[in-house]
């Protein structure tokens, strides 16, 4: 299965970002977002970013992520 979810970029080295999400940190390919910086929310698909998020919504989607995983924290 694959899911789709809003991450935080904590970190970029050459085509690659280490990404955080709910609370854990996984890497994910830029080549789609070859624009993207560090501090940016994006979505992430298959570890591929595929869409920079706009912080109001990535805190939206976020809050469904956490709701539909079960996650209380």
């Amino acid at each position: 299965m694959c899911l789709t979810a809003p991450v935080r970029v904590v970190s970029i080295d050459e085509g690659m970002a280490t990404v955080e999400v709910a609370g854990v940190r996984r890497l994910a390919t830029t080549i789609a977002l070859p624009e993207i910086r560090p501090g940016d929310w994006a979505l992430m698909t298959s570890g591929t970013l595929v869409r920079i998020l706009d912080p109001a919504l990535a805190a939206e989607l976020e809050a469904a992520f956490r709701t539909a995983t079960g996650e209380t924290s």
